[in-house]
């Protein structure tokens, strides 16, 4: 199964947009406009950002695809000086209609969700307010999973980056794991990480000093290699650490024209299987590049069929 990022292209085409606000803008509507005022624009735009993600979940289980969320849905919320919690929201009734609304949809129709918070996420750093920003970060995304109906497992992961290559390796690993733990059950029974495209923490390097499942990442793999084992492609290693779990993994391709390797590419020129994987599409045209990776995908299936047949046709013959 292929899965979407975050964002539809078709469904902005429509004017379905996410929208956002920053803490400044906040502050300044607070001083200028008052408390309550400010509070009502931001929570327009929290509303607002759960329907478009209700809209996208609705409009990947029609295309028989997964849904990664969205890692800005509250803007604000997890400023370590935001007073205010969900509840203090005028439209938190309309909030949480709608996330019943979803946790209803997906119980129903079981559609695969995964979470990709930003890259600030440092679980591994050494200064104490970096990692009590991650930690705030990551429980807020272990709660709209959790609100969102998923379960708490590897099959709805919320993937980050080890993002620290300081010091020795198993001093980076040991902090990373023992920050993780002070996070919450939404958190931990969730949390994989994915091989990076430079520094220390590729496919092999993961693969051997953490026991959480590692997203296999393609492109991130092309661009900072590693053998992690000598009978086994690093994308098989990493599908061994999802234990029973179906693995989600990460498709994209570099530009065409190769200036910038670890540019994302606009379309396809090739495609990941999906007899065993799941892929996010990390491609910008985003459902356009999931349409053409089904495509290709299906015209290399026709093309083995027609092979066989023929193959089949002549043995006939020769007997």
């Amino acid at each position: 199964m292929y899965n979407l990022c975050c964002i539809s292209n078709e469904l902005k085409e429509q004017d379905y947009h996410f929208q956002t606000m920053t803490w400044k803008r906040f502050n300044q509507l607070v001083d200028s406009e008052g408390q309550e005022f400010a509070l009502i624009e931001l929570g327009e735009r929290w509303l607002n950002n759960i329907k478009v993600t209700f809209m996208s979940i609705q409009h990947c289980y029609q295309n028989g695809w997964g849904y990664r969320v969205s890692s800005s849905l509250f803007p604000c919320l997890t400023h370590p000086e935001f007073p205010f919690s969900v509840q203090d929201i005028p439209q938190y009734r309309e909030i949480e209609e709608e996330l019943n609304a979803i946790k209803k949809y997906n119980k129903d129709w079981q559609v695969r969700l995964s979470s990709h918070p930003d890259q600030f996420n440092v679980l591994a750093s050494e200064n104490q307010s970096a990692v009590d920003k991650s930690i705030r970060e990551l429980n807020h995304h272990g709660w709209v999973m959790d609100m969102m109906g998923c379960e708490r497992s590897y099959y709805n992961p919320i993937n980050i980056h080890v993002n620290n290559t300081k010091g020795e390796l198993d001093d980076i690993a040991c902090r990373f794991m023992y920050n993780l733990a002070r996070c919450d059950e939404s958190v931990t029974s969730r949390l994989v990480v994915e091989n990076e495209d430079k520094g220390c923490w590729n496919v092999v390097n993961l693969y051997s000093h953490f026991d959480i499942p590692i997203t296999y990442d393609n492109l991130h793999d092309k661009c900072n290699p590693s053998i992690a084992s000598p009978s086994a492609s690093n994308m098989a290693v990493c599908a061994t650490t999802w234990g029973g779990v179906r693995p989600l993994f990460h498709y994209s391709e570099s530009m065409p024209d190769q200036k910038n390797p670890r540019k994302h590419a606009d379309m396809p020129r090739s495609y990941p299987a999906t007899d065993r994987y799941d892929w996010d599409v990390e491609l910008k045209s985003k459902d356009a590049a999931i349409r053409s990776c089904s495509e290709l995908s299906l015209s290399v299936k026709l093309e083995l069929i027609a092979v066989r047949e023929q193959d089949c046709s002549w043995k006939t013959l020769e007997i």
